[in-house]
């Protein structure tokens, strides 16, 4: 089966090397670029810890990071710890549940005041009592020109993978504009925020149970095997 990627390098690869092992055939189409914004102008001084939820973020925050190494970070997924190895950075904790419940993590090991190092599309800054959270944006994902054969690749593939509430929009705009009709695609994304972006109307919403590509993986050979016991 074929399985549409459309998010930005080098995640785009990760992704396809981790469904490829599982036997689909990615079809590698990325809608946007990482964009690094310039250099931080806050200290990390005052901070009791970093968090971050993204491999671009590490490295988007490089120089950052490589200034604050007393400080400790939590990372949000195995793709941000190993993204922070690749840089030598030390990692204090690593979650695949989210960022709230990684703050939760800093703040139980004592972290009270955090810097989130983040993209442009976020999801919101949790609300945890005690715990102040300030965010800092490091990178953005710029739209590219849509390609040629953007049409022509969604209808041969049997999911669109989504990883961001921003490219679910584009995407079932893009689809919109070329007149595409939504129920005869199936999208697999990584939470219900980024599905319900998405809108309605689509052949298949798979949703994964936790927010990292093997979870949707797993999600999606679910429904996938479902689908062929009820054929």
């Amino acid at each position: 089966m074929k399985v549409l990627i459309i998010r930005p390098q080098p995640g785009a690869d990760a992704t396809a090397r981790r469904f490829k092992g599982a036997g689909y055939a990615p079809v590698l189409l990325p809608l946007f670029a990482i964009e690094h914004l310039s250099p931080l102008s806050v200290s990390v001084d005052g901070y009791d810890a970093i968090v971050l939820t993204s491999g671009n973020a590490a490295r988007a925050a490089r120089g950052f990071l490589e200034n604050a190494r007393d400080t400790p970070i939590y990372a949000v997924g195995s793709a941000t710890a190993s993204a922070l190895a690749h840089l030598a950075l030390p990692v204090a904790a690593t979650g695949s549940n989210g960022v709230e419940a990684l703050v939760g993590v800093a703040a139980a090991d004592g972290h009270t005041k955090l810097l989130w190092l983040a993209g442009e599309d976020h999801s919101t800054v949790p609300q945890i009592a005690g715990v102040h959270i300030d965010i800092a944006i490091v990178y953005r994902s710029a739209a590219l020109e849509t390609p040629a054969h953007f049409a022509a690749q969604v209808e041969l593939c049997d999911a669109v993978i989504l990883h961001s509430s921003r490219a679910a929009t584009h995407f079932a705009g893009l689809c919109d504009a070329l007149e595409l009709h939504r129920g005869a695609i199936t999208l697999a994304t990584f939470s219900t925020a980024i599905a319900l972006s998405a809108g309605v109307g689509w052949a298949s919403m798979i949703v994964a149970d936790t927010p990292n590509d093997a979870a949707l993986l797993d999600t999606i050979n679910r429904h996938f095997e479902m689908a062929h016991c009820a054929s």
